[in-house]
């Protein structure tokens, strides 16, 4: 994911549907983060009818505010990081 972000891909709707997981040849657990058609590319310029995304019960507190379903809040890796917290407290 921070790779992604890093490349100029931003997520957006980290949620539990949308991360699986399969272990390797050794046993180990590997992460995935799936369904990209609701991302965006910060070489992107203007709107693109995407920006309020996300799935509700894992989005970021801030953007579920007045100023974010305006669209006044711009969507930040941290707004991500709090999704995967949610999805943790929910699979807990």
């Amino acid at each position: 994911h921070f790779d992604l972000w890093q490349g100029g891909v931003y997520h957006r709707d980290v949620s539990s549907p949308n991360l699986m997981w399969r272990k390797d040849k050794n046993g180990n657990l590997l992460g995935v983060l799936n369904n990209y058609d609701l991302s965006s590319l910060r070489i992107t310029q203007g709107p693109q009818g995407n920006e309020r995304t996300g799935t509700v019960p894992f989005m970021a507190l801030e953007l579920l505010t007045k100023e974010g379903q305006r669209g006044e809040v711009g969507h930040l890796y941290h707004h991500d990081l709090e999704s995967f917290m949610w999805v943790l407290t929910w699979v807990c």
